[in-house]
């Protein structure tokens, strides 16, 4: 009986048109290149593709309030540091600032130095003149106690307080002898000698404690010993009273002794002092003058005691007591811990291998005598960060992210402009010290990836704070003459800093080919310089080896794929799987619910593509579409995600005219790995439509390309090297004709494949279509019209759709009754 409906359209769009071979490959035009070899470009010495990275540079490093830190991101090669040293050379010159610090002893708390801040070179010059000054006062301090002059005034100090204590002890012996008493001296028996009062007896002096020895011998009656006790008691005291008139004459003296000696000492300190005194007025290095002067006089003493000691010892001794008065004068040395005398610009610091101590400083130890831990001032050493106050420090943000304590310590650097020098141990020693803290003006550069950087911007509430510009690289760039030009620039560059040898027209043209093939995309071109230089580099060697003068198209080829061969061990190893039919893959003939889908690998520095087969199976149920690699945990999220959008598809296909249930399952084959990214759910539909309609998928075709729910086929990456591996299955096989890949329309533009490719496209023996809708790549993958959906929601019969939409609703029926 015949139809009622009205025919509908039953192929989708006009058919697919291979490509034609020149759409294959950019290849760079000679006129772009107008020399015979790089000898005849002018190098390259400028920052090119990188416009907004090197703005975002210069913002951050000419704005001088807090937090105008920068983090710089990008890929590796895109010559970042070379960036930020070239725009900091040109701004680090502009309005230094530039100052010294020194710490000093803190004589009133000498567990804490004291801070000095200079201007720019004159940390070191007042150093040396506290240097200059303290071997004066060590030379001239000895010598004025040795002068003539000196020893003069100060014997008449000594003899008039000798004389002062004869004259008191003479007087009081003449008052007491006419009472039969008389002055004498007493040993102890420490062989300390006391003056004492002797009565006399029988015309000889005797010691008191004898009178009752005499008693008892008769010589003295009771009551003359009687009397003789009370006059010694009170002239006892009345010499009691004149030692302590005795000892106040003695302090008195040694005050004036003292003043005589600090008085001589003081002269010397202020001449030495004078010149010093003028050159630094400000506050602080005068407080540490005059606490130096005042420690010097204080302790004049024990440096009279050194001096003296130093003079009478020889040999070992004598060396110890040099030492000894060495370090004496050692406290008040200057420890400059950043000094700026030869800067003509502000400091660049790139830190390669920060560490704690590296970066914030150190207070270094040492052991004393006893084998105890002790250090001072002097053994306060700098890091880098203030090594680069007033200009930039350059630090790796993984680097610095892999130790917590120095990002903590990073923190408070940038948030509140300070450092504080101090061991991480520090709590746990005894004997340590707690320099004063430093006010910092310092560039932080961070260099990671962006990944780090919006990682910080979410975990840490302070880094928008800290990191107030953010300069990103770009990887590449739109493709010009004016870069191929720049490129050309770059290797007469690289062969002149490097000895390498020049490139001719051929090489040029092929290392700016590889230059945009490594963007996969004939449109643009990498700023991963590095990895160009790389191929340089090699491609000079082989050169070289061949005996030739210049780099040549074919010695690019050479390095290319010899690098290729040095990583692909994996490579032949899946090809001669699939070679062996251990690995199954089709490459003739149709099957069912079967499709060559296209994967990538990666082993570093070299990418691959392989084939991959892909299967459904449908049958009655409910559950849908299954996903195995999920179901078994080896599936990515963005895989994942493709798989559920295919379910969307098909409801939005075939779902609206009537109900759709059924189970199904999609499976890498032979897949022992992680499966993610969606570029397989071309393939996947297909494969499904296939199931469901009982159509068989053409296996001398492999797609490529994901889908969304409105069945457009979206682009993909390492398009490349995915055709590459289906092309070097089927030429192992033998090529057909009728073998090719079926890509995203978007994706022409990337195409940058081999020569070996292009002959065979040219040659007819290999295709690759371009679609831009899912019914074209099921129209050429199946070998059947699709079908356009009729007013009445049906499809016209004879078509792949028509096939599906009736198969969907025997399955929903079968399924309706299982339930």
């Amino acid at each position: 009986m015949p139809s009622s409906r009205k025919p509908s359209r039953t192929t989708a769009a006009s058919p697919v048109r291979p490509l034609d071979a020149a759409k294959l490959r950019w290849n760079c035009p000679a006129a772009a290149l107008p020399f015979t070899s790089t000898r005849e470009v002018v190098p390259l010495r400028t920052i090119v593709g990188q416009d907004r990275a090197i703005e975002a540079i210069r913002l951050g490093a000419r704005i001088k309030s807090q937090g105008y830190n920068i983090y710089t991101s990008g890929v590796v090669g895109t010559g970042r540091m070379t960036t930020i040293r070239t725009v900091l050379d040109e701004i680090c010159t502009e309005d230094v600032e530039l100052h010294d610090f020194a710490y000093v002893h803190n004589f009133r708390q000498p567990d804490a130095p004291v801070l000095l801040r200079f201007h720019k070179g004159l940390g070191r010059v007042f150093q040396r003149m506290m240097d200059d000054a303290m071997q004066f006062l060590a030379r001239r301090i000895p010598q004025l106690f040795e002068e003539d002059s000196f020893q003069s005034s100060r014997k008449v100090l000594i003899e008039g307080f000798q004389e002062g204590e004869k004259t008191m002890l003479e007087s009081f012996d003449k008052k007491i002898r006419p009472a039969g008493f008389v002055l004498g001296s007493l040993q102890d028996e420490d062989g300390t000698s006391k003056t004492e009062i002797f009565p006399i007896i029988d015309g000889k002096p005797v010691q008191i404690e004898q009178l009752e020895e005499l008693l008892q011998q008769g010589t003295l009656t009771l009551d003359a010993a009687k009397s003789i006790r009370t006059a010694y008691d009170t002239l006892k005291e009345e010499l009691v009273g004149i030692s302590r008139q005795s000892v106040r004459h003695m302090v008195d003296f040694r005050r004036k002794l003292a003043e005589h000696d600090q008085g001589a000492v003081q002269l010397l300190i202020n001449t030495a002092f004078e010149a010093i005194r003028q050159s630094f007025p400000r506050d602080r290095a005068i407080e540490f003058l005059n606490g130096v002067t005042k420690h010097i006089l204080e302790n004049l003493d024990e440096l009279i005691k050194l001096i003296h000691s130093r003079a009478a010892s020889a040999g070992a001794e004598e060396a110890a007591s040099e030492e000894a008065l060495r370090q004496f004068f050692a406290k008040y040395s200057v420890n400059v811990v950043l000094d700026n005398y030869d800067s003509k610009s502000a400091p660049v610091i790139i830190e390669t291998n920060p560490t704690y101590q590296s970066l914030f400083g150190t207070i270094e130890r040492k052991y004393d005598m006893r084998g105890f831990y002790v250090t001072d001032f002097t053994q306060i050493k700098a890091g880098s960060i203030l090594r680069a106050d007033g200009g930039y420090i350059i630090l790796n943000a993984l680097d610095v992210l892999s130790d917590p304590t120095i990002w903590n310590a990073l923190k408070k650097v940038m948030l509140y402009g300070r450092l504080e020098i101090q061991n991480l141990d520090a709590q746990f020693q005894l004997n340590t010290i707690k320099p004063e803290w430093i006010n910092l003006n310092v560039k932080i550069i961070l260099l990671g990836d962006p990944g780090i950087y919006l990682a910080l911007w979410g975990a840490d509430e302070d880094f928008h704070k800290m990191f107030k510009v953010h300069a990103e690289f770009d990887s590449e760039t739109s493709l010009s003459d004016d870069m191929i030009g720049h490129y050309a620039g770059f290797f007469a560059l690289l062969a002149t800093e490097e000895g390498l040898l020049h490139c001719d027209k051929s090489g040029a043209a092929a290392l700016i080919e590889w230059a945009v093939e490594f963007t996969e995309s004939q449109e643009k071109i990498t700023l991963q310089f590095s990895y160009v230089a790389d191929v340089m580099r090699e491609a000079s060697f082989y050169a070289k080896q061949a005996g030739k003068k210049l780099i040549g198209r074919k010695h690019v080829h050479q390095a290319i794929e010899q690098r290729h061969r040095r990583g692909n061990r994996a490579d032949e190893e899946i090809r001669q799987q699939i070679r062996k039919g251990t690995l199954l893959i089709d490459t003739a003939g149709s099957r069912v619910g079967q499709i060559n889908g296209l994967t990538v690998y990666s082993t570093g520095i070299v990418s691959f593509g392989k084939p991959a087969r892909i299967t459904a199976a449908v049958s009655a149920g409910t559950s849908g579409i299954i996903n195995i690699e999920r179901e078994v945990e080896m599936s990515g999220a963005i895989h994942n995600k493709g798989v559920l959008i295919l379910y969307g598809l098909l409801r939005s296909m075939f779902s609206r005219s009537q109900p759709m249930s059924f189970t199904a399952s999609i499976a890498f084959e032979q897949s022992y790995g992680g499966i993610d990214g969606d570029s397989a759910s071309a393939a996947e539909i297909i494969a499904l439509l296939s199931a469901i309609a009982n159509i068989p998928v053409r296996q001398d075709l492999a797609i490529t390309g994901s889908i969304n729910q409105k069945g457009d086929i979206q682009p993909i990456g390492g398009l490349n090297e995915k055709i590459t591996g289906f092309f070097e299955v089927c030429k192992d096989r033998g090529l057909t004709g009728t073998q090719g890949v079926v890509l995203p329309v978007q994706n022409v533009t990337d195409l940058m494949l081999r020569d070996e490719i292009i002959d065979a496209v040219k040659k007819k023996q290999f295709s690759l279509y371009p679609v831009a809708r899912i019914e074209e790549a099921v129209e050429l993958m199946l070998a059947m019209p699709a079908g356009i959906v009729g007013k009445d929601g049906h499809f016209p019969d004879g078509t792949v759709y028509a096939k599906v939409q009736h198969n969907l609703s025997v399955l929903h029926q079968a399924s309706s009754k299982a339930s």
